[in-house]
């Protein structure tokens, strides 16, 4: 296996990503709080996404529309968390606004620049991204003030920010430069290795960030206990000693029967 195929099958294998965070909120389902309830919704999305790909892969052999999907379920679902995060101000009033705009550069893109099996979404992605990036700059800074005497690594919510900035910032580039690579007149295979060359760090990040996700909803206690949550046969405190028999009878109760005789 060459240098390229081991790059191929390490973005392949980091795009399974989404499915740590989705198992460690689902086991906390009940207990994340209202404000984030939106980041669970979005991985739950992200892990059927990537199940999705693996379809659409072997089957139309076009996944671009995935990456359609999951920028704007990004940019919707993480926006209308900050929304709830944030305290009453203009930049939370401006969220709104924001996403109808991202919502037309989302659907002109999708429709005439990059189509949505053509290319990939590089404007709405390059736009829904800088927003997100600004909410989280705005969130820290939030953070920050209200809480200046507790530790940011002590706020779930703080690596909600630095997920979305980790992310975000670096899949702009990577979008711009994956459809640059598209629209040139290369040839087939230097297309195809440059395409994984710029994918890998934005793969990565992406990786880290949902790392980092799972961190974050890992800080809330679990939706039921951990004995309470395996089957009823295999708790221990409800194994019994299997009765010793004779003649396909319990022991004990053919001593019972014995002794009553005798009275």
């Amino acid at each position: 296996m060459d240098s390229w195929a081991r790059l191929h099958l390490v973005n392949r294998v980091l795009e399974a990503a989404p499915l740590l965070p989705f198992a460690v909120a689902f086991l906390r389902r009940r207990n994340i709080p209202y404000k984030l309830k939106p980041v669970y919704y979005y991985i739950g999305a992200e892990a059927f996404f990537f199940f999705l790909d693996r379809i659409s892969r072997l089957t139309i052999r076009n996944n671009i529309y995935i990456y359609h999907l999951g920028t704007l379920l990004l940019v919707f679902f993480v926006a209308q968390t900050y929304r709830r995060l944030l305290p009453p101000s203009r930049v939370r009033a401006a969220i709104p606004i924001s996403l109808i705009l991202f919502s037309g550069v989302a659907f002109i893109d999708a429709a005439f620049l990059s189509g949505l099996f053509t290319y990939l979404n590089t404007y709405s992605h390059s736009f829904g991204c800088t927003i997100l990036i600004v909410l989280a700059l705005v969130h820290i800074s939030h953070l920050i003030n209200s809480s200046p005497y507790t530790a940011l690594e002590k706020q779930p919510d703080f690596f909600l920010s630095v997920a979305v900035l980790l992310y975000s910032s670096c899949s702009i580039i990577s979008f711009v430069a994956v459809k640059t690579i598209y629209t040139s007149d290369y040839d087939y295979h230097t297309t195809l290795n440059l395409d994984r060359l710029f994918t890998t760090p934005d793969v990565l990040l992406f990786a880290i960030a949902m790392a980092l996700l799972a961190w974050m909803f890992a800080f809330y206690p679990l939706s039921t206990a951990p004995r309470r949550a395996l089957p009823k046969w295999l708790h221990y405190s409800s194994w019994r000693p299997r009765p010793f028999r004779l003649l396909h009878q319990p022991l004990s109760e053919q001593l019972r029967n014995e002794e009553l005789r005798k009275c």
